[in-house]
């Protein structure tokens, strides 16, 4: 089944949404993006668990 995530569902004023086919994929998406769009180098472990708790079924 599909995943989606969406950075304004963590409270970011941002319109990135991502989907995929897999946890894997969309988690390379949301780090490209986050890399990217928000100059993040890593996704620290209190932002990782809040996208882990904000990916939804597509």
């Amino acid at each position: 089944m599909a995943k989606s995530f969406a950075c304004r569902d963590i409270g970011m004023s941002c319109n990135f949404r991502a989907r995929a086919n897999s946890d894997n994929e969309l988690m390379a998406k949301i780090a490209d993006h986050a890399k990217k769009a928000h100059g993040m180098q890593q996704i620290d472990d209190a932002t990782m668990a809040k996208v882990k708790a904000a990916i939804k079924e597509a």
